[in-house]
């Protein structure tokens, strides 16, 4: 019985202190803060700049492609069996080329467009931290991810993080 009065009473005197300390929740819709940067900008410039840098080189390679299929067509009829064949092998190998420098163009331009991102994601990163330290919150979620469904209790932190960035 004795125990059982201690127990009650300890947990009772720890109620106060664990309702204290609810967690503060916060949500922040990152995609919308990325496209408030000032660097966002010059960031998407410079991708638009590399992906037709790009894109021009692989409509090069199917106007050849197209030149090479044209040309074995209208002469299809003068060419010899070894002939056709050598035709058919060049355009099945410059098909291979284009895929393989397609697959590459969307990997140089996955590669840039993470390296172009990474400073303005390090910087939002940094300035949520110390929001989120300085407000002294428990969780923050990124509601433009689509993993937070349901954040009425929590506090939108966009405007502070704004204010931490110096943005409008």
């Amino acid at each position: 019985m004795k125990n059982l009065v201690l127990t009650l009473i300890l947990a009772l005197s720890m109620a106060p202190a664990a309702l204290a300390q609810a967690p503060k929740l916060g949500h922040i819709d990152r995609q919308k803060l990325m496209l408030l940067l000032p660097e966002r900008k010059a960031a998407e410039d410079k991708m638009q700049a590399f992906a037709k840098t790009l894109d021009d080189r692989l409509k090069a390679m199917g106007a050849e492609y197209q030149a090479k299929v044209a040309e074995a067509q209208s002469v299809a009829e003068t060419m010899t069996q070894t002939e056709k064949e050598m035709a058919v092998r060049e355009i099945g190998e410059l098909e291979q080329r284009i895929q393989a420098a397609q697959q590459k163009a969307q990997e140089d331009l996955d590669k840039q467009e993470e390296e172009l991102l990474k400073p303005m994601v390090e910087r939002t990163n940094k300035a949520i931290e110390e929001v989120g330290a300085a407000g002294n919150f428990t969780y923050i979620f990124d509601t433009s991810t689509g993993f937070v469904l349901y954040f009425d209790k929590g506090e939108d932190i966009m405007p502070l993080v704004k204010a931490k960035l110096g943005l409008q």
